[in-house]
């Protein structure tokens, strides 16, 4: 690390203080979980605070969507997932447990049928019942091509999905259709069937071990026919412990108890108000923490030494592994020229990203335990890989390409000639500098700032970039998210935390074509291996398969593997009946907010 470098993080952190909310992240972050009881919690009535009111800080910006079968980020799913729950949830230990299906499903012989049944009596926030044609509309709305949800390739298991999705849309090698009474037509048969009020079934393709835990998503929340509109708290329905109450845009969301949620399926919850404040960044939400207006709060970090050293904050401090990553994703150009970006130092114009030596020199270059040191205050785990420690298929071992400035050069060399660069600045030499302007970018006002000024800073004193080598920018979260798979960036922030405990979710990120692949992967090799690992029943081989997939991946330094994430709260002590989980979106114990009690204080 040069001098440098530690100046100009220094500059980004002052740009930046006063400016994250709780990063953020494509994908919910992460699942596992253990309980933990607020300081003198004993759990009787008479030791709640009269007013059962939770303050929390969700994000700079409001949600991208309240649409649970469009949302894609944490932000969005924070909300989704405390007013709506589908037939399957996970409880604290990460156990597949029933929420408004009666029990777990009777899965037939052959693993390609699941069947449920419905819990009597269920009802929306608004009184109307819940009924097994909800979730086949689910099923419908998130695999109508037309609609292009990000996360309608989770579900290509279901029988039928492949027909309506194709290779556009991340399911198989077919055309994605585009008429509308075909779509239609096929909308009807889409592997998710209701012969009856109460009973869901659920075809699929071929025995799939982990489309339990898919079922447990966001995405497969029940849908009633008369839910059209997602903008303002009057259109939004609720199958869950909360709804919401009222939705000031960009100020504040507020959550109430669902009057419908009898606790048949879960907790009813003590809290009377969770009052979202929507606006600012992570260290301004620090701040009002620390001026008493939040109760739980993310710390960033830029602050993560100081609270600690603080005599007042470090006994509030709760450190909280994630199954996360954060990794940065790399143009590889390989779904089509209208996602490669340009560039004028390249031979034939298109991003260096899609030279794999290119990538490579990117990578060895990043000394990525000094990223974590600096930019996230020590936190965390370096990542070589996609699937993250805890989880079958975490490959410890494996790491081709480390931290190593002088194989970072010669693969830069290499690239440079593979690329057909030529000395475009007239000084003798061929060089990264010659390769033109990188767009680099981010979503503001999250915390990213100082790391992609670390990145690039360690690319211009390892690799020989120039000054303006790299368009640095930043933009809204919702923005931003249309724009980084468009292929907008030549290099872009990404994140991901997982959505169930299972190596298909973190590998899906790779398979071409996949909703949320930002990075426009696209190995046949690699998709060939996670295929395959899918229809193993054994899981030991199942999970050797998936560990031969991802190695491919990592071999072609597909993106930058960077950290495995581990969160720093404070907590009020008088916030009683947290549940935190490695799954956790925003806030400590959020996926399971209606455990939480506020004791008196």
């Amino acid at each position: 690390m040069t001098k440098r470098l530690v100046a100009l993080f220094g500059a980004a952190v002052i740009v930046l203080a006063a400016c994250q909310p709780g990063t953020p992240t494509t994908g919910p972050e992460g699942s596992g979980a253990t309980g933990s009881e607020g300081a003198g919690e004993t759990g009787g009535a008479s030791d709640l605070a009269p007013d059962q009111t939770i303050r929390l800080y969700l994000s700079d910006t409001d949600p991208a969507t309240m649409d649970p079968q469009a949302a894609q980020d944490t932000v969005s799913i924070a909300i989704i997932d405390a007013t709506e729950r589908g037939l399957l949830y996970y409880d604290k230990d990460l156990n597949l447990v029933p929420a408004l299906a009666e029990a777990l499903p009777e899965v037939s012989a052959d693993g390609k049928t699941l069947t449920f049944k419905l819990r009597a009596g269920l009802k929306y926030s608004n009184g109307d019942p819940i009924v097994a044609g909800d979730f086949v509309l689910s099923a419908q709305r998130l695999l109508d091509p037309r609609l292009a949800n990000p996360y309608a390739y989770i579900a290509c298991d279901l029988a039928g999905a492949e027909a309506l999705l194709g290779a556009g849309l991340g399911c198989g090698s077919g055309a994605t259709p585009t008429d509308d009474a075909k779509i239609d037509e096929l909308l009807k048969n889409t592997g998710v069937t209701a012969p009856d009020d109460s009973t869901v079934v659920v075809s699929l393709k071929q025995a799939a071990t982990y489309f339990g835990s898919i079922m447990a998503m966001w995405v497969f929340t029940p849908h009633p026919a008369s839910w059209t509109s997602y903008a303002e708290a009057a259109d939004l329905v609720a199958s869950g412990p909360f709804k919401v109450d009222s939705w000031d845009h960009n100020a504040d969301i507020k959550l109430v108890p669902n009057p419908s949620w009898d606790g048949s399926a879960g907790t009813v919850p003590t809290l009377t108000t969770v009052d979202y404040q929507i606006g600012g960044d992570p260290e301004a939400a620090l701040a009002s923490y620390e001026q008493g207006n939040l109760d739980t709060v993310v710390v960033p970090g830029t602050s993560v030494r100081r609270v600690a050293d603080d005599p007042n904050l470090k006994a509030q401090i709760q450190d909280l592994p994630q199954q996360a990553i954060t990794y940065y994703d790399f143009a590889n150009c390989q779904a089509g020229a209208d996602k490669c970006p340009p560039e004028t130092g390249t031979a034939d114009g298109k991003s260096a990203t899609a030279n794999k030596n290119f990538r490579i020199a990117l990578t060895q270059a990043v000394n990525k335990q000094q990223f974590i040191d600096l930019t996230f205050g020590g936190l965390g785990q370096v990542a070589n890989g996609m699937v993250m420690p805890g989880i079958p298929g975490y490959d410890a071992d494996y790491n081709p390409y480390p931290y190593d400035v002088s194989a970072a050069q010669a693969a830069m060399a290499k690239a440079l000639t593979e690329l057909g660069t030529t000395d475009t600045n007239g000084d003798g030499a061929v060089t990264a500098a010659d390769l033109g302007v990188l767009k680099f970018g981010y979503n503001c006002n999250a915390g990213h700032l100082p790391r992609v000024a670390f990145l690039a800073e360690a690319w211009r004193t390892g690799l020989g970039f120039a000054e303006t080598s790299f368009d640095i920018s930043c933009t809204d979260f919702p923005t931003f998210l249309q724009e980084r798979p468009a292929g907008k960036y030549n290099i872009s922030r990404d994140g991901w935390g997982a959505d169930f405990p299972h190596a298909k979710n973190q590998l899906d990120l790779l398979v071409c074509g996949s909703g949320n692949n930002n990075s426009q992967y696209c190995n046949p090799a690699f998709d060939a291996a996670f295929n395959a690992a899918a229809t193993i029943a054994d899981p030991a081989q199942q999970t050797a398969k998936y560990i031969e997939a991802q190695r491919i991946a990592v071999d072609d330094a597909s993106v930058l593997f960077l950290r495995y994430g581990v969160t720093r709260y404070l907590v009020q002590p008088y916030v009683g009946g947290l549940t935190p989980t490695s799954s956790d979106h925003q806030n400590i114990g959020d996926v399971f907010l209606e455990t939480i009690k506020i004791l008196k204080h």
